[in-house]
């Protein structure tokens, strides 16, 4: 008897299953029972107890049919929400409170389950992605040796745009007496239409005691092109007009601030989740004296601890080259190793 009522139960539950199940029908005649999850991008998701979630490529789907309510947005703008029925292989009917609307499984542009929001808009969302890195050297013996170095970057990115605020700070000692102490201030917006071209605005200030630089600060507007952007790789070329000022603690020194062009390159690669590799390049040169300029070479890989998605490691080299300046040093060259905290 007990076994009875718990096949009679079983039954039931899946029964109950059955009733509340997605079907989606190809246009070969074949049927798929599941949860329909979305529609996006030409693809059908439809989630299984047997294999799992499947995308199905939306050709191939002549009709669709749900229990569950659904958001849809159609070819021609609307949006719809509701159960769906399928009249006959090519016919459906989205049941709203206003009653049926029909409609077509070509026309289905994207849908999505109630607790979401369209994957378009989803899409075109800001998103913060930001970073922290240390980096910390030291030695002692025969020499006393310490280095700091820490690095903030905010990033607000979207599809065509990003706002990218960033701070980094240098702190070296060598024997007690310090041979480090650089504060880095930087701020850009740049934005693209539709196609490649876009614009920029950036602004760097920076002061650097040890080499007897005051403030020096770089602003430059210009035009944007991306020659390559996909989920791998990116690849920007960059050139504009600034004007860059130079103020010594030395009064006596001579002053250099002037207006500059500016071309750069930036470019990441991107291996799955595990391999990030980035360069950029900046070349600044004095629009009075072409042989005035300075320019900048900065490229790294980072790498994930483990299987984590927040600890990194990232290693680089970084040039800076100054041709002519009053400063105690015109080329810097920076191998650094950091730990990087990511977060969203």
């Amino acid at each position: 008897m007990r076994l009875k009522h718990f096949t009679i139960i079983l039954a039931t539950i899946s029964l109950a299953l059955t009733l509340v199940a997605d079907t989606v029908t190809t246009t070969d005649g074949s049927t798929l029972k599941g949860k329909i999850t979305l529609i996006d991008e030409g693809i059908v998701y439809i989630e299984t107890t047997y294999a799992g979630t499947l995308k199905l490529d939306q050709e191939t789907v002549a009709s669709i049919e749900s229990d569950a309510p659904l958001n849809f947005r159609l070819k021609d703008g609307t949006t719809l929400s509701g159960t769906v029925t399928s009249k006959d292989k090519k016919a459906l009917n989205i049941h709203d409170e206003g009653g049926a609307q029909k409609t077509s499984a070509d026309q289905i542009v994207a849908s999505w389950t109630p607790d979401k929001i369209d994957p378009e808009i989803e899409r075109n969302k800001r998103k913060w992605k930001n970073d922290f890195a240390v980096d910390l050297t030291g030695r002692t013996g025969n020499v006393e040796r310490f280095n700091f170095g820490a690095q903030l970057d905010l990033r607000l990115k979207g599809p065509l745009d990003e706002i990218h605020l960033g701070f980094d700070y240098e702190l070296g000692e060598q024997n007690k007496e310090r041979t480090e102490d650089r504060t880095l201030l930087r701020a850009s917006y740049e934005r693209f239409n539709k196609d490649k071209l876009g614009w920029f605005i950036r602004t760097i200030w920076e002061q650097d005691p040890i080499n007897g630089i005051d403030v020096r600060s770089t602003t430059t507007y210009g035009a944007s092109y991306r020659l390559i952007n996909n989920e791998a790789q990116t690849l920007v070329v960059r050139g504009g007009l600034g004007y860059r000022y130079t103020e010594f603690e030395d009064n006596d020194l001579k002053n250099e601030s002037a207006l500059t062009i500016e071309p750069g390159l930036a470019h990441t690669y991107r291996y799955k989740d595990w391999f990030f590799l980035e360069n950029n390049i900046y070349y600044s040169p004095a629009l009075n004296d072409l042989e005035n300029y300075n320019a900048t070479h900065n490229s790294s890989i980072r790498l994930p601890m483990g299987n984590s998605e927040s600890f990194w490691i990232r290693m680089g080299i970084r040039h800076e080259y100054e041709s002519q300046t009053s400063a105690n040093e015109n080329l810097d060259t920076t191998y650094y190793s950091q730990l990087v905290y990511s977060w969203k």
